[in-house]
């Protein structure tokens, strides 16, 4: 075995969420009459907290009012809990990936920049229990991609930096392996796509799910 454990990113890794996080974030921006945006372009405004993706929403002339944040954010948070489910789903080949990974006595769990409150239920709702440790951004630490909250992931789980893995889907998730001397391995099918994975140093890049069990187990998977 490869890695004895895998942490994974949540949102463009193991759950296609573009779709629900787009429509709350336009519903924030459409109470306000702030312009909106599409689909692709919220894949550049998601992966650092749902704080950070507020923020970057506001018209600038807003820009660094706390109130107006502070309200938004209100806003979105209450808007998501109610439809962070109308059109998520696991991305394809994600459940055998993760069924035939714990068959072979790996760890598995989930480090996520949404918000601890929004990242628990959805795991729980289409994972149920495959994973150990299920940790979302909570006030306690900085978001990732500082190490603090990886660190604290690890020392839960016991777990040798050296066989453990980071999987995500953009540039915040390469750098946060790394800040904890983990390797990371970028997904192409995420947000963000392969160039930017590659660019971040990327120990690895996988187009499928299979190709990460082969990584993580050292040998190739039966398909």
């Amino acid at each position: 075995m490869t890695y004895t454990h895998v942490i994974f990113d949540l949102d463009g890794t193991l759950l296609n969420t573009l779709e629900d996080l787009a429509c709350a974030g336009n519903h924030v921006c459409k109470m306000r009459g702030w312009p909106t945006f599409t689909q692709d372009q919220f894949r550049y405004k998601v992966g650092n907290g749902q704080v950070k993706l507020v923020e970057r929403l506001i018209p600038a002339e807003f820009a660094g009012d706390g109130r107006v944040l502070e309200q938004a954010l209100a806003d979105y948070r209450s808007y998501y809990a109610e439809h962070r489910e109308d059109h998520t789903a696991p991305y394809e080949g994600i459940l055998t990936l993760l069924d035939q990974l714990g068959n072979e006595g790996v760890s598995l769990s989930v480090l996520s920049n949404k918000d601890h409150a929004a990242t628990e239920p959805l795991v729980r709702k289409y994972f149920g229990d495959r994973f150990d440790v299920v940790q979302g951004r909570i006030d306690a630490f900085p978001p990732k991609p500082e190490a603090p909250i990886t660190l604290h992931v690890l020392e839960r789980l016991g777990a040798d930096p050296a066989a453990t893995l980071y999987v995500g889907d953009s540039n915040v998730d390469i750098a946060c392996g790394h800040n904890a001397g983990l390797h990371a391995c970028g997904v192409a099918w995420g947000f963000r796509g392969r160039r930017e994975l590659e660019e971040a140093g990327a120990d690895y890049v996988v187009d499928t799910p299979m190709e990460l069990l082969d990584i993580v187990t050292g040998m190739p998977a039966e398909r």
